[in-house]
C-alpha cells in the first residue's frame, strides 16, 4: 500500500518568492498549472487573438498580424511566468507600452471606440497589470544585459 500511495502522490508545485526568492524545487510541467499571476496575460492576450481574427474577417490583414502578434506575445507571457517572472512580465509590459502608444493617439483622434479605443483600453489595463507584478519582481542583479561592475 505504501508503494502505491507513493505512486498516486503528484509532486507539489514550486514555491515561488518575490524579488529575490527563487524555487525550492521543481515538479514536472504536467502535474503544474500556470499561477494565478499569468491567466490576465492569458485572459487578454486571447482577446486581441480574436480581435485580430474578427479584424481579418472584416477585410484586415494588418489586424490579424497585430492581433496574432500582440496576442501570441502576451500569451507566451504568460507562460513564461512559472520559470523566469521577471521576463515574463516583462514582456507584458513591452507588449502594453507598444499597444497603448500605438492605439492612444488613434483613439484621441478619432474618438472611435471600436477597435481604437477597445485596444488602446487593453493596452493600458495589460501595461498597468504587468508594471505591478514587475515591481514586485523586479531583481536587477538578475538582468541578463546589467553592466558588470
Amino acid at each position: 500500500q505504501a508503494i502505491l500511495a507513493q505512486a498516486c502522490t503528484l509532486p507539489t508545485a514550486p514555491t515561488l518568492l518575490p524579488a529575490r526568492g527563487r524555487r525550492q524545487h521543481a515538479a514536472p510541467l504536467w502535474a503544474m498549472a500556470p499561477p494565478g499571476a499569468a491567466h490576465p496575460n492569458f485572459s487578454l492576450g486571447g482577446l486581441l487573438i480574436a480581435g485580430g481574427a474578427y479584424g481579418f474577417y472584416k477585410g484586415s490583414t494588418i489586424s490579424l498580424i497585430a492581433g496574432a502578434g500582440s496576442g501570441g506575445l502576451l500569451v507566451g507571457s504568460g507562460l513564461m511566468v512559472e520559470h523566469d517572472p521577471q521576463a515574463a512580465f516583462m514582456l507584458g509590459s513591452g507588449v502594453g507600452g507598444l499597444l497603448t502608444a500605438g492605439m492612444l493617439p488613434r483613439f484621441l483622434k478619432t474618438k472611435k471606440m471600436m477597435p481604437t479605443g477597445a485596444v488602446a483600453l487593453l493596452g493600458a489595463l495589460t501595461l498597468a497589470y504587468n508594471g505591478f507584478q514587475l515591481s514586485r519582481w523586479w531583481d536587477p542583479d538578475t538582468l541578463p544585459f546589467r553592466a558588470k561592475s
